[in-house]
């Protein structure tokens, strides 16, 4: 049965210097015709924070399972970059407060995209990662190089997607908190950022997935959002030994 509550997760912590490293100075091909759509193909993973509030630890691993590069099989889990990014965030209550028998830090607190995308570069995974402020540059990015972590407001309207798995802002829809997610294709004819892989089971939305209209899309990135992706490692395959040579008979 489908869940009927959520959990979030995502802090926001705004960074002067985010917009120094700008999606659009890394496009590969400026200028170029652009595709009308594209999706990027993830594995078949399906992720669920439960209730705790993961969701930046769990949008970062969707990120490392989704092409162009796949490095999930190396990352850490949802919850161990979760746990490295509240070592370093911020928030000193993410040190103190809701910690776990182990001394671990606590799954409650939330965390930024920006102490998740650390986390994942502290793992080795990303060369650097990128940001982005406006629909246009998060659209252009997303046809031509690959997917983007969002971290925005979510509205209580956008936990229904309607049959096509579409998750609008009602007009009288409340902010019912902060979240993080992947979004993996945009389809500019239909005006859809999507699909978005969450983070809460397979049996919400489309098979885990979401779409989001490009005017919602729009205004909760200016409404403090955060688009962020990476430039990731490119990982060279595990040595192999050689078999033991056979002695000379």
């Amino acid at each position: 049965m489908p869940r009927t509550t959520q959990a979030f997760g995502r802090r926001y912590s705004p960074d002067p210097e985010d917009r120094k490293y700008l999606m659009r100075r890394r496009l590969t091909a400026p200028g170029t015709p652009l595709p009308t759509r594209k999706t990027w193909r993830i594995n078949s993973e399906s992720l669920d924070q439960g209730n705790t509030g993961t969701c930046v630890g769990h949008a970062w691993r969707n990120f490392l399972r989704c092409a162009p590069i796949r490095t999930d099989k190396r990352a850490p889990t949802a919850y161990d970059i979760y746990r490295e990014a509240v070592k370093t965030d911020e928030w000193s209550s993410n040190d103190n407060e809701g910690t776990l028998p182990d001394g671990d830090p606590g799954l409650d607190d939330g965390t930024s995209v920006r102490a998740g995308a650390e986390a994942v570069t502290k793992a080795g995974l990303l060369k650097s990662y990128l940001w982005a402020f406006n629909l246009q540059s998060v659209i252009e990015w997303i046809l031509t190089e690959g997917p983007v972590v969002l971290g925005t407001n979510w509205y209580d309207s956008m936990s229904r997607p309607n049959a096509e798995g579409i998750s609008a802002i009602s007009p009288q829809a409340a902010n019912i908190g902060g979240h993080a997610y992947l979004v993996r294709g945009v389809d500019t004819k239909r005006r859809l950022a999507g699909p978005c892989p969450n983070s809460w089971g397979d049996d919400w939305g489309k098979s885990g997935e979401f779409y989001l209209p490009f005017a919602d899309l729009e205004r909760l990135i200016h409404e403090q959002g955060e688009a962020a992706t990476a430039i990731e490692q490119k990982l060279q395959p595990k040595a192999v030994m050689p078999p033991p040579q056979q002695a000379a008979a």
